[in-house]
């Protein structure tokens, strides 16, 4: 359980980390102009992209530690992510 729990601290932190470079950068600016109506409206909104990111974060995490619990991370880290954005 603590190991689930440091896993979402870890996946809530690094996904606002990539959310906010991403912002400093422009890319979800740019996204957001030249993307279709489904990525604009998708980028435009904090929580669809903590849990998308958080997803990807995820995916990568239990492919490297192969433990598929914690593909069940961004349902806990994505409402922290957002917080922190």
């Amino acid at each position: 359980m603590l190991s689930f729990v440091i896993t979402v601290i870890v996946v809530a932190t690094l996904a606002a980390f990539i959310i906010l470079l991403a912002q400093k950068l422009g890319a979800i600016e740019w996204v957001q102009v030249h993307g279709n109506d489904f990525f604009a409206q998708m980028f435009s909104c904090d929580f669809c992209l903590s849990w998308w990111v958080g997803v990807i974060l995820s995916i990568i995490f239990a492919i490297a530690i192969r433990e598929p619990s914690v593909l069940l991370v961004p349902v806990c880290s994505t409402v922290i992510t957002r917080k922190m954005l």
